[in-house]
């Protein structure tokens, strides 16, 4: 968006409502010269129309790698708009991100989603500063459920470790989105979950007319689990 739009609103972080696409109603504490494509929906934009898909098929969400809490939040808005009750784990290690994340928590709506933040790294064993997806305990219903849910990873590269921890999530019932940030990446998770019959399709960076490309690296994509049969898979 221009610089000159930018410069309309603040230059600080304060409360922020979403206002178009799957996570409308959202509120989250960001920078609004810095978040325009999240204000109007359209940040990663490309996955709007899988995340329409998915949504009103899961009840559940581990976000790995949450950042400002954009897709928990998000999530949460969507559970809140079907009046459908939830739980989302968002996981993330860096202080000043799980601090805005939880500023952002006080600012929501009521709901029936719970929304549980874990200041950790997630991988392939339980550690110091890591845990597994494969210890996640829910705090309501079914504590030890594996199915409808959907899982987020964007991790920097260590989306093959946080999979290996996380193989009781490898069922038909649950859905993936995976952010790689390189290249040689995609083939290998790819194989990861074709070698449990579960089917990945691959989502490219499309740039928007007049808003254009994002500001991101080239070498960005993302995997998703395949919705239905018309989706091509990799």
């Amino acid at each position: 968006m221009s610089f000159a739009l930018r410069n309309v609103f603040p230059d600080r972080e304060q409360p922020i409502r979403i206002l178009r696409g799957p996570f409308r109603g959202a509120v989250i504490v960001m920078n609004p010269r810095n978040s325009l494509r999240k204000m109007v929906g359209l940040y990663e934009h490309e996955l709007n129309g899988w995340l329409s898909k998915v949504l009103p098929r899961v009840t559940r969400v581990l976000d790995v790698g949450a950042n400002d809490g954009y897709f928990a939040l998000g999530c949460a808005a969507a559970f809140r708009r079907m009046a459908k009750a939830g739980e989302i784990i968002a996981f993330e290690p860096q202080q000043q991100h799980v601090d805005t994340l939880r500023e952002s928590l006080y600012q929501q709506p009521t709901g029936t989603t719970r929304i549980r933040v874990v200041q950790s790294l997630v991988g392939d064993m339980d550690k110091s500063g890591v845990t597994t997806l494969d210890s996640v305990k829910w705090e309501f219903s079914n504590r030890s459920s594996r199915s409808d849910t959907l899982v987020k990873i964007d991790v920097e590269g260590a989306e093959i470790e946080v999979l290996r921890g996380a193989l009781s999530w490898l069922n038909a019932s649950n859905y993936f989105v995976i952010e790689v940030h390189e290249e040689a990446f995609l083939d290998q998770i790819v194989r990861f979950f074709a070698d449990r019959e579960l089917r990945l399709i691959r989502i490219d960076q499309q740039p928007l007319p007049l808003l254009g490309r994002e500001l991101r690296s080239r070498e960005n994509w993302w995997l998703v689990s395949q919705v239905g049969p018309t989706d091509v898979a990799c």
